[in-house]
């Protein structure tokens, strides 16, 4: 599967990094799919050219202050990008940020259900019942989002950070 263009991510760190990075690589290890960093997708960008998307994304970072995102149970579509992922609680910050890069991005607001998914692929539910059996549907954790990062779309196996953009509160 493949995506165009570019795409603001939100991205766990530390703990919860290593937590979210180690299941991705057994699900997909267990159900032969794709490894993908762990990732809050916040827009993705398919009209403009990178210098563009960067100039951009360094003016919206101004004045953002860091805050903390949620994470709480697991879910599933049957969509391959959301095949299987942890919701995201809809903080007043988040919404914020979302909006300030919708502005940025000349962007008509539109329902956002954010989500770091963990595997993605076509799965009957049978196996996505089964894997929550396994590893449970609570998957609760709060960290920092101090960044927006922008990755290269394209294959999944391709995708790659280009710039990371820290929130810049004063």
């Amino acid at each position: 599967m493949k995506t165009k263009g570019y795409s603001l991510w939100l991205m766990p760190k530390g703990k919860a990094y290593k937590k979210f990075s180690q299941l991705i690589k057994k699900l997909a290890k267990e159900n032969n799919a794709l490894v993908f960093e762990p990732h809050i997708t916040i827009l993705n960008v398919t009209m403009l050219d990178k210098e563009e998307v960067i100039r951009r994304a360094t003016k919206l970072v101004i004045g953002q202050k860091p805050f903390l995102l949620t994470l709480q149970n697991i879910d599933y579509q049957d969509n391959f990008f959301r095949t299987f992922f942890v919701k995201a609680d809809i903080s007043d910050e988040l919404l914020s940020l979302r909006k300030k890069v919708d502005d940025a991005f000349g962007i008509e607001y539109t329902t956002y259900m954010p989500h770091l998914s963990i595997l993605y692929g076509e799965f009957p539910s049978s196996t996505k019942d089964k894997i929550i059996k396994n590893i449970g549907r609570d998957q609760a954790m709060t960290f920092e989002i101090d960044s927006l990062i922008l990755i290269k779309g394209g294959e999944i196996d391709k995708w790659r950070i280009i710039k990371e953009f820290p929130f810049k509160s004063f």
